[in-house]
């Protein structure tokens, strides 16, 4: 991995409300694990505005993505966050079942819409809400972990959304990656660069598990949405930095 990955931002200081933050926003020391689940693409587009593909991975089935992040170092302080995200297709590829989802992560630059995002500190709520126009609420995001496993969970009011534990896989590989962020409030996508210090990805669902709320409506509309609880891929980076930019141009997800 590239060490000077952080070296060549420039940042500028906005007001966002009565807050002063630089921009890009950077993350200089993170964790994530990130669980993919099966859908059938029916029931993702109606949860997508008009326009908006979902990538298949199969005929028929696309992917909801949930990750927990523990943001240890960041410009807006630390703090915890969870996101419900559906991959889109990429419009550099032939929209192809498994070819197009495949060939947008081997090339480490992947298009998608974030449906629900949230996090544990009031700063960083205000900043994605206002200034990124993420569809961003605050919650309890709390992490713990053994030897093996690492779990985050998620709770709004005290109300649980979900629980998700993933092993502690092996993690060497490194990599780079550039996504664009589209949100129900912002078409026009906004861009995250990740450093992934280490990485490691495995389609074992043996090395992941989510539990599901029963009554908050994201837990609800996780129940209604997916095939089943059982993972189809697991992601897991102990170490990453992440540089959380602006809008920019782009082709457009479909």
């Amino acid at each position: 991995m590239a060490e000077d990955f952080l070296s060549g931002v420039e940042q500028k200081v906005v007001n966002v409300g009565d807050l002063k933050v630089k921009l890009p926003v950077v993350i200089r020391d993170s964790r994530l694990l990130a669980i993919y689940f099966l859908a059938p693409v029916k029931r993702l587009r109606r949860l997508l505005p008009d326009g908006f593909a979902p990538a298949q991975m199969f005929p028929g089935s696309g992917l909801v993505q949930l990750t927990v992040y523990e943001h240890r170092d960041s410009d807006i302080g630390p703090f915890n966050e969870f996101s419900v995200v559906i991959p889109l297709y990429s419009p550099q590829f032939p929209k192809l079942p498994f070819y197009n989802f495949y060939k947008a992560t081997s090339t480490s630059q992947t298009y998608n819409f974030l449906l629900h995002r949230a996090a544990d500190a009031e700063v960083a709520v205000r900043v994605l809400d206002e200034h990124f126009l993420y569809p961003e609420f605050t919650a309890s995001i709390e992490f713990t972990e053994s030897d093996d496993w690492l779990t985050g969970e998620v709770k709004e009011s005290g109300d649980l959304i979900c629980r998700l534990r993933g092993r502690k896989i092996l993690a060497q590989r490194s990599t780079i990656s550039r996504i664009s962020i589209y949100t129900p409030r912002n078409q026009q996508p906004n861009r995250g660069d990740i450093d992934f210090k280490q990485f490691a990805m495995t389609r074992d669902s043996s090395s992941a598990e989510l539990t599901l709320g029963s009554s908050h409506p994201i837990a609800r509309e996780l129940s209604e949405t997916l095939k089943s609880t059982k993972s189809s891929m697991y992601a897991y980076a102990p170490s990453c930095q992440f540089v959380m930019n602006e809008r920019e141009e782009s082709p457009g997800p479909s």
